[in-house]
């Protein structure tokens, strides 16, 4: 697992800000990245991105030599309290689903 992640959130507001600067709608950053309106449907979702998709708004953002500014620490990996495996929680802290084997040490 990688130890950094995408702020979606984050990419979210600046595509927003730079999207209203143009004076445009989510179809216009559609037609001018040539990205489908399932992937603002996503960012909007706060899910991730394909990498293509990602490289093409960092470079629409102007991004492309600053893509830290959207990067974020990821969550390190947690033992399950019933079976100790490990996981990466999900962002809110919570457990992932994993296959658990309570019981079975």
């Amino acid at each position: 697992m990688s130890t950094h992640r995408l702020d979606v959130p984050e990419l979210h507001r600046r595509l927003d800000a730079h999207r209203r600067e143009l004076g445009l709608s989510w179809r216009g950053v559609g037609r001018q990245t040539a990205l489908p309106p399932a992937t603002f449907t996503r960012i909007s979702r706060g899910r991730s991105i394909e990498a293509d998709a990602l490289v093409t708004l960092l470079v629409w953002l102007n991004l492309d030599d600053e893509p830290a500014a959207i990067i974020e620490p990821g969550q390190r990996h947690q033992p399950c309290p019933d079976c100790r495996r490990t996981y990466q929680p999900n962002r809110d802290g919570s457990i992932r689903q994993h296959n658990c084997t309570k019981g079975q040490r």
